[in-house]
């Protein structure tokens, strides 16, 4: 700016410019939609890919000496922070991917391990596909589970195109039950904790599959859909229970769900079945 501006001037300018800049940047992030990213982090994946507008703090003292320059850019940062989220149209059609996704995922797994034409029975499901590191039995029903989730967040990343922006696969959250206040965990902060053996941090979180909510903010919460692949299929998709000593013992991941996102109807999402709320 000229030197010749004076400080209410150039503070003036100053306001008026960031208001202008917050706005369009909240518009060009609306406009992206490059694909989530997603990474295996034991059986469950985190979304790696969250963006949050940056906004300007105005320097200890200016509100005394220009009251009005604070109120303007908090203006601009509500503004900015109103995202919207997916009108019906788009969750009709996202609904529609996770569908399609839960269904081909299914078929594929099925094909590549146990043959064309071929479908779990009930025998199987029950028989012992291997045994883990940990001396855990894996059953066949387990390992075609986790084996047909990841295949369904495949092609979700695929499918979502320019609706990117608006869904998390597999984001990891932390919820206070005395507060009822939830956390969005930073990914790597994850892989650390696995990494150093640190397991007991992670005791607790939530990770839904799918989590539909406002254009880089993951908190400001619309949906939550988790992927049920039931072994053999005839069996009805079911919300897992969690089981003693886990923190939400005798309750299910519904209900959990229902707490902490306060979502009316958590869905679940499996082949042949849709969409389920």
């Amino acid at each position: 700016m000229p030197p010749c501006l004076s400080r209410r001037s150039r503070l003036l300018a100053l306001a008026l410019s960031l208001t202008v800049s917050v706005g369009c940047g909240t518009q060009r992030a609306q406009s992206r939609g490059a694909p989530r990213q997603y990474a295996q982090a034991t059986d469950s994946a985190t979304n790696t890919a969250l963006r949050n507008p940056a906004y300007y703090i105005a320097p200890p003292g200016e509100d005394a000496v220009l009251p009005w320059l604070a109120r303007s850019v908090e203006a601009a940062r509500t503004a900015a922070t109103a995202l919207r989220l997916l009108d019906a149209a788009e969750l009709a059609r996202v609904e529609q991917i996770l569908k399609d996704c839960a269904n081909q995922a299914s078929f594929e797994v099925n094909e590549r391990l146990l043959g064309k034409g071929q479908r779990p029975t009930r025998q199987l499901c029950k028989q012992v596909y291997k045994t883990d590191q940990r001396g855990k039995k894996v059953t066949w029903a387990a390992h075609l589970g986790r084996e047909k989730h990841q295949a369904a967040l495949e092609c979700m990343q695929k499918e979502l195109g320019e609706l990117a922006d608006y869904v998390s696969l597999q984001p990891q959250y932390s919820y206070n039950v005395k507060t009822k206040k939830i956390q969005l965990l930073d990914p790597r902060k994850v892989e650390e904790w696995l990494r150093e053996g640190l397991l007991h941090k992670l005791l607790g979180t939530l990770i839904p599959d799918v989590v539909l909510h406002a254009a880089g903010n993951a908190l400001q919460i619309q949906g939550i859909y988790d992927f049920k692949f039931p072994c053999p299929s005839e069996n009805p998709p079911e919300w897992y229970p969690y089981e003693p000593p886990h923190p939400y013992a005798e309750r299910s991941q519904g209900d959990m769900y229902k707490e902490a996102f306060r979502i009316e109807e958590p869905a679940r999402v499996a082949p042949g079945y849709g969409i389920i709320k």
